[in-house]
């Protein structure tokens, strides 16, 4: 699965999801993904956790996705990070 298409995949959670995707490593298999979603509205980091890994459950059971580290947030919570900067 490359950033492309892990990206697109990831952005099904709502319309209004945008992702960013890196590349760790370089071989396609390790990413972080930040992902900001009103669907994450209301739920523990946990839920927000769950709600993608279902996403992409196969491609990890199958090692196409060995690591994947996520940064969630509701628009709220990315907002706010924004203005610590």
């Amino acid at each position: 699965m490359n950033p492309a298409q892990l990206k697109a995949r990831l952005e099904n959670l709502s319309p209004a999801t945008q992702v960013e995707i890196v590349d760790l490593t370089g071989t396609q298999d390790h990413y972080q993904a930040v992902i900001i979603s009103p669907a994450f509205e209301g739920k523990m980091m946990i839920e927000q956790h769950r709600m993608v890994f279902q996403l992409v459950q196969s491609e990890v059971d199958s090692g196409e996705v060995h690591a994947l580290t996520l940064k969630t947030y509701t628009p709220a919570q990315y907002e706010k990070s924004q203005t610590k900067k």
